[in-house]
């Protein structure tokens, strides 16, 4: 139970760090209309292409749902 306590700790903390560290610079992009696909060709983020399609698409789904709100 411990290992699986560590890894889900783990995983949270390298989430967290790569939100912190390129999250905004990403979320920045897609409101200027960057792709996932042009935001890896012009930027060298050292990060790979799920979890800028992750941060992509939580993102949208995040201001759909604000923008259903209103």
């Amino acid at each position: 139970m411990e290992e699986q306590s560590h890894g889900y700790f783990e995983q949270a903390l390298s989430n967290f760090t790569k939100d912190f560290a390129y999250g905004g610079a990403i979320r920045h992009l897609v409101d200027h209309g960057y792709t996932v696909d042009r935001i890896i060709k012009e930027f060298n983020y050292p990060i790979s292409r799920e979890s800028i399609e992750k941060t992509v698409n939580q993102y949208l789904a995040e201001k759909e749902r604000k923008n259903s709100k209103k």
